[in-house]
Parts: structure tokens; C-alpha cells; sequence
């Protein structure tokens, strides 16, 4: 990476750089003297191609991804339990009272965490909905989802006990309160107990990724138009 950037400094301060044969590939144009030169117009579209490239890479770790809903139907006696990428810390899946099949369970004073694996622990991600039930007779019982900073509860008077559940959308309901996240906590207080089940989630590109297209796309433009004013 140095000398990457210190070929772009010297290119950028002039036409033209001397390269030595061992280190020019097919990159450069040979010289008398056995060394190669290389127009800043080739190393700029060489970047573009490279910066492009690498900028695809890192959004297809969110567009291959794309969104998906996690149900709970994997393995109910993994503990962390995992599934589309997505850990849960503690897991504690349970059949019955749930969307449908399997669901996250907690009782009351209890949470559990919510990261994402993929492409790195810790990656950004939104939560745009999820499905949740109440269950049992206590008073107030309460479920809290936060990302540490932003926190929504749902309590048994706007949710009554044993109602067969409901669809909670963050996007539309709540102005996509969680929209970039590294984790999620849900946690429960007030007694009873709570069913957690469709979590529609999405990835989040890097921003870094942005970055290199912007650039790489600038990069070719600006190779394209010098091309044109010298044949013009």
C-alpha cells in the first residue's frame, strides 16, 4: 500500500513515471535503458477498475444478502443460537405460543442479545420488524427491544396477554428507529413471559464501499474525457 501511494504521489506531480523492469509487468511501455514508463492515465484507469471491483465486493455482502426474515426454526438447543448470519445471545428457542413453529422465548428479567456474524461479527444491519406475543397474567408485564441508545417497549395494556401476537414494524411505525444497528437487546420486565418470532432484518453496506465506486466511477470519467480531449 506505500508504494502504491507513493507511485500515485510521483504520477501526480508529473506525466510520467520511471519503473524498473522487474516491478512494471505489462503495465508500462519498455525504454532504451530497460526500465518502463507509465502514464498517470493508465495507473488512474487501473485504480478505477481495482477500486470498483473491491467496492462491489463489499455491497454484495448486503445485496446478495439481501432481506431476510428469521423464523427460529433451526437447532432449539443451540445456545448461542444462530441463524441468516445472526447470533443470539443467550438462545432459548421454544415451540408453542409462537408465528408459527419455533419462536425465541423469554421469561420475565431475562434478555437476549442480537448481532450480526456476517461479513464481520459486529456488522451493521436493520431491524424493520418483528412478531412478539405476551403470555401469562402478570402485571405490567413489559417487552424493551434497544440498541442502546433508542428504546421502544411494549406493555400488556397496549398488548393484551394471550392475543394470539401481533407485527411490530419499525420502519413505517417507528421511523426506522433501528434502521443501522450493530446489536440489538430485547429484555423483559413486569412479569409473565414473551414470545419473540419474524424478525425481518436487512444488512447495511459499509460505508467504505460507497466510497470505492464513487471514486473508481470518477476515476474512469475523468481517464474518458482526457482520452477525448486528446483526440479531439
Amino acid at each position: 500500500a506505500g508504494r502504491l501511494l507513493a507511485l500515485v504521489s510521483e504520477l501526480a506531480s508529473g506525466s510520467h513515471t520511471r519503473i524498473p523492469q522487474k516491478h512494471s509487468g505489462t503495465l508500462g511501455r519498455a525504454q532504451p535503458d530497460g526500465e518502463y514508463t507509465m502514464s498517470f492515465r493508465s495507473v488512474c484507469s487501473r485504480f478505477a477498475v481495482v477500486a470498483i471491483v473491491a467496492a462491489v465486493t463489499g455491497f454484495s455482502g448486503g445485496l446478495a444478502e439481501a432481506a431476510s426474515m428469521i423464523s427460529f426454526e433451526g437447532d432449539k438447543k443451540a445456545d448461542p443460537y444462530l441463524e441468516e448470519g445472526f447470533l443470539f445471545t443467550p438462545g432459548r428457542i421454544v415451540n408453542g405460543n409462537c408465528a408459527s413453529g419455533q419462536c425465541a422465548a423469554l421469561n420475565n428479567n431475562e434478555s437476549m442479545v442480537m448481532t450480526r456474524t456476517l461479513p464481520t461479527a459486529g456488522s451493521p444491519f436493520a431491524l424493520n420488524s418483528m412478531w412478539f406475543q405476551l403470555l401469562g397474567n402478570g402485571t405490567p408485564n413489559t417487552l424493551f427491544v434497544t440498541d442502546g441508545k433508542t428504546t421502544l417497549d411494549f406493555d400488556v395494556a397496549g398488548y393484551p396477554h394471550n392475543n394470539g401476537g401481533q407485527v411490530i414494524d419499525f420502519v413505517a411505525d417507528h421511523a426506522n428507529v433501528f434502521g443501522n444497528v450493530s446489536q440489538i437487546t430485547f429484555y423483559t420486565n413486569g412479569g409473565g413471559n414473551v414470545r419473540i418470532d419474524d424478525l425481518a432484518v436487512a444488512p447495511v453496506p459499509l460505508p467504505a464501499a460507497a466510497l470505492l465506486l464513487t471514486g473508481g466511477i470518477g476515476a474512469l470519467v475523468g481517464v474518458s474525457r482526457r482520452r477525448r480531449t486528446k483526440t479531439a
